[in-house]
């Protein structure tokens, strides 16, 4: 029988488990038993059971929402109908923003002050200070900071809005020696952004052991139905193979991203308070890459922001990312490989891709689900719908970096008396938690880079 133990004063499972979370393999049988979790198989469950808060959706928003809950003392689960992360969590490129990006444009400085404080939080948990939130001290901070270059005076136009703005991570410029061998030659200033970068699914994955006993997986959107009238959530019956439990939750967050619009249809809410902005990345892949993590600016955009990470045979991928993932959704995938190309050559003329070993590039899209802004921009902070009296609350954190901010407003925003509530821990056997999602650029189709033709200079 697998056993629980006690590691640093939270809980801590079997290898086996783990395994199984992260999507590795645990041998020909099932997953292993929630044994190890507390529950027992044949443990006997009433027909309906009562519960604080339950959070559909396991991206980023969800487990941060589900950790808030738990140090707040409530009962709560996170549902997950795929795998954690899928979509646009495992997706993001990590970069825990701090407004800088925001002061090129005028109409973007509204954002700047929402988000400064994210990257000195962010790093704080990575410390492991308990005290803030989850501890994020085995998740994988890539690197401590970001790189921002471009061809013409970039520190004048970045102080003068950056002072407006009140950031609080402030940019540094650097001498020529001290900066990454790739932007060394880069005409004009070279800045040093105390941004730092995660590995997304290491932070999922560092979040997910955390709580493990109430991350619930279920049989798709199938697997989770909703009793409710006028919208108000009364019960919530999940399905996952032969298990089956109802609940009867105090209150109800939809935290799914791009599926919060499907969770409010089916309870006749209107779905048009979200919206969508797409998104068509493009992945540059080679084991000769450097390790680089960097916004190109040119004028009041963010040409190409460049963020690293590995693939499971350890060669170095690129996410592509900034205006060129903005305007290639116009793009078919070939084009937006040539266009790619050629932006590289512009912005990294160090880097000559005709001499990486066994280069090639994959594009993929996906879609940055927000809540609806008037002018169908980005929202300027994290944003949350409350429903009759924060019974039901829909929740979206706009970038990956405010998913602390989101989470604390949704604890404000639940019914006072759910915090003076006294239920007692859901029973629940037969669930598994759910795996993590792999990164967007495993399993993908890839073009050799002596394959792409050229495109025109933008």
């Amino acid at each position: 029988m697998l056993v629980e133990e006690k590691v640093r004063g939270r809980s801590s499972v079997s290898a086996d488990l783990i395994r199984w979370m992260i999507g590795q393999d645990t041998g020909p049988d099932r997953p292993p038993s929630l044994a190890v979790l507390g529950y027992r198989e044949g443990m006997p469950e009433s027909r309906s059971q009562s519960i604080d808060l339950v959070v559909v959706g396991g991206g980023i928003a969800g487990l941060w929402i589900l950790d808030a809950a738990i140090r707040a003392g409530l009962s709560a689960v996170c549902v997950e109908a795929s795998k954690l992360g899928s979509g646009q969590s495992v997706c993001a490129q990590g970069i825990i923003h701090g407004g800088l990006k925001y002061t090129l444009k005028e109409r973007d400085l509204s954002a700047a002050s929402p988000i400064s404080e994210m990257p000195a939080l962010w790093a704080d948990l990575a410390s492991g200070d308990p005290q803030l939130g989850p501890d994020l001290s085995e998740a994988v901070m890539s690197s401590p900071c970001t790189w921002l270059w471009r061809t013409d005076s970039l520190a004048s136009r970045l102080g003068m809005l950056g002072a407006k703005a009140a950031l609080r991570t402030k940019p540094s410029t650097v001498d020529r020696d001290e900066r990454p061998a790739l932007i060394r030659d880069a005409p004009g200033a070279v800045l040093r952004v105390d941004e730092p970068v995660f590995d997304t699914r290491s932070v999922l994955k560092t979040m997910a052991l955390a709580h493990p006993a109430s991350l619930i997986a279920v049989d798709g959107p199938e697997g989770i139905e909703f009793a409710s009238q006028g919208g108000r959530v009364s019960r919530v019956i999940l399905r996952n193979g032969s298990a089956e439990a109802t609940l009867e939750p105090r209150a109800v967050v939809f935290a799914a991203g791009a599926g919060n619009e499907a969770l409010l249809s089916r309870l006749g809410l209107d779905d048009s308070v979200a919206q969508r902005r797409p998104l068509h990345m493009t992945l540059l892949r080679s084991p000769s890459l450097p390790e680089f993590h960097g916004h190109c600016v040119d004028g009041n955009r963010t040409r190409v922001t460049i963020t690293s990470g590995r693939d499971a045979d350890g060669r170095v991928i690129w996410q592509l990312g900034g205006d060129l993932a903005e305007s290639g959704v116009a793009r078919d995938s070939g084009d937006q490989i040539a266009f790619a190309a050629t932006e590289i050559r512009s912005i990294l003329p160090a880097l000559d891709l005709s001499t990486l070993p066994h280069a090639a590039w994959s594009t993929y899209r996906v879609d940055r689900a927000e809540r609806r802004t008037r002018s169908g921009f980005r929202p300027d902070d994290a944003e949350l719908v409350s429903l009759h009296e924060g019974r039901l609350l829909v929740a979206w954190p706009t970038k990956w970096a405010l998913a602390p901010r989101l989470a604390a407003a949704v604890i404000e925003a639940l019914p006072p008396e759910i915090a003076s509530a006294s239920t007692s821990p859901v029973t629940l056997s037969g669930f598994q938690p759910p795996e993590i999602a792999d990164f967007p650029w495993e399993n993908r189709t890839w073009t050799s880079h002596s394959d792409v033709r050229s495109a025109a200079p933008a």
